[in-house]
């Protein structure tokens, strides 16, 4: 029985090696792929993001 196909667009980007080192890092002790971990990591940082008011959104 296959799995369900989720609705989903692809996104391709060059990381800073640094970055990805990290993100393998955090696949391995967390077990999840790096799919579902920025998924996540975005999801829960866009979700901050768009709960402050549109004047105090900013990106760093």
């Amino acid at each position: 029985m296959s799995r369900e196909k989720k609705d989903a667009k692809l996104l391709n980007i060059k990381l800073d090696r640094k970055i990805h080192e990290q993100l393998e890092q955090f696949c391995d002790e967390s077990g999840m792929t790096k799919t579902v971990a920025v998924e996540k990591i975005l999801a829960q940082y866009l979700t901050h993001y768009f709960e402050r008011p549109e004047e105090e959104r900013k990106l760093f």
